[in-house]
């Protein structure tokens, strides 16, 4: 029988992204495993250099990495909330919310190393650009690289996501 503990959730706010939301929190409630949110600014480390130079308070970096983890967990209450009014009843998991820089692929390997993660489960938006095609998407170069399994997911059949 599969079973998980560590679910790793990459989130970009997308509807795709939402479907995928779904399914982690339907995987993490049957297995009750452990979700791991995680949200990547591709620009985020120059962003908070900028911040640290024109608002050199301390709080500045703590208060743009406070506000992604506030969306964080709203998306999640959000897929929790949307699962009830069609009349699934998802308990929520012990979350960690992880927000940060980089690029998200090599972020996400990294963190499927440090966190000892069984499973990712993550939307597809398909090969973007020339580039794309020939590399193949994100989602598709995750599974050809995670030394774990991927769940990729596409939004059709989350009827709740049509809104």
């Amino acid at each position: 029988m599969f079973k998980t503990d560590r679910i790793l959730f990459p989130l970009d706010y997308s509807n795709v992204s939402r479907a995928a939301l779904s399914l982690a929190l339907q995987i993490a409630d049957r297995h009750g495993s452990e979700l791991f949110m995680l949200h990547v600014q591709k620009d985020l480390d120059r962003e908070l250099q900028r911040r640290i130079v024109y608002a050199p308070d301390e709080s500045a970096v703590e208060d743009a990495i406070a506000a992604e983890e506030q969306g964080l967990r709203e998306a999640l209450d959000l897929e929790i909330q949307r699962a009830a009014d069609v009349g699934v009843t998802l308990r929520r998991p012990h979350t960690h919310l992880i927000v940060t820089g980089g690029e998200p692929l090599e972020v996400v390997l990294q963190l499927i190393e440090e966190e000892q993660i069984d499973l990712v489960v993550t939307g597809t938006h398909g090969p973007k650009g020339v580039l794309g095609w020939l590399r193949g998407s994100v989602s598709q170069q995750l599974v050809d690289k995670a030394p774990c399994s991927v769940f990729v997911v596409k939004p059709q059949g989350y009827p709740y996501l049509r809104d």
